[in-house]
């Protein structure tokens, strides 16, 4: 009888082995799909040439911006009082939203301000001045210290799991050969 557990012992052994595989294996997976950071984008206010922002925040698309898109840009054109003139409000790329290329400018008796940001609806209020008229970018900057953190840890990971994988897949062949052995001792009444 003692014999008879040492054989089912072998034979959870070697099921816990494979589980540890396939749990290695998954977490390699899991981990894939949660570094790809630009599928996850951000949400802006959208309208465009409205009359003032009230109208613009009320009347806004709510969804969010397209793979690729991580800034909020907003266009905020004010006449010589201050008054909003036209307010427009957009998803785009890191192309068009740059520190260069915010800021307010004086165009005939107007004000043309234009800000960008990063994080969900932070277009909420528009750029008035050169104060207000920013860029924002700790979301972007954020994201791609976490994908450079992801890639190195998934690197990591991977070499660890591939050489695991094949010190398993010895072990597995010796687990494989006892049960082998203990089912021909079996079979032949020995045990």
């Amino acid at each position: 009888m003692f014999r008879l557990s040492m054989f089912i012992s072998c034979i959870f052994m070697t099921n816990t082995a494979m589980e540890e595989k396939n749990i290695a294996t998954n977490l390699v997976d899991s981990v894939s799909e949660f570094t790809d950071f630009d599928k996850y984008a951000v949400t802006c206010y959208i309208c465009v040439n409205v009359s003032d922002n009230l109208i613009c925040n009320q009347f806004a698309i709510d969804r969010p911006c397209k793979p690729g898109e991580t800034f909020c840009h907003t266009l905020h054109i004010m006449d010589s009082k201050g008054t909003s003139v036209l307010v427009n409000k957009k998803c785009t790329t890191d192309k068009e939203c740059q520190r260069n290329k915010v800021g307010c400018v004086e165009i005939d008796a107007q004000t043309m301000c234009v800000s960008c940001c990063d994080q969900n609806y932070c277009n909420v209020n528009v750029p008035t001045n050169s104060s207000t008229a920013v860029f924002d970018d700790k979301i972007s900057k954020m994201r791609m210290l976490a994908k450079n953190l992801f890639r190195e840890r998934e690197k990591a990971l991977t070499t660890t799991i591939r050489d695991s994988n094949s010190a398993q897949v010895n072990l597995w062949e010796k687990y494989m050969f006892v049960i082998y052995f203990l089912a021909t001792l079996l079979l032949m009444g020995i045990i």
